[in-house]
């Protein structure tokens, strides 16, 4: 599972999440630009959704 450069920060929380991902890697065509982690989100998130993030992507 990948996420393309200029999909949404909220493409990116419903892939971990539906995949149980905590780590997703970025890519501008067939090129890796970056991975996205569970972190990297969770500090962008409202304290108040960081729990539902971790609880989603944890097995």
């Amino acid at each position: 599972m990948t996420i393309g450069a200029d999909d949404s920060v909220e493409e990116a929380v419903r892939t971990m999440m539906s995949h149980k991902l905590r780590r997703l890697p970025v890519m501008d065509r067939d090129k890796l630009v970056g991975v996205l982690s569970q972190a990297d989100i969770a500090r962008a998130l409202p304290k108040d959704k960081v729990g539902e993030l971790v609880e989603a992507v944890s097995w």
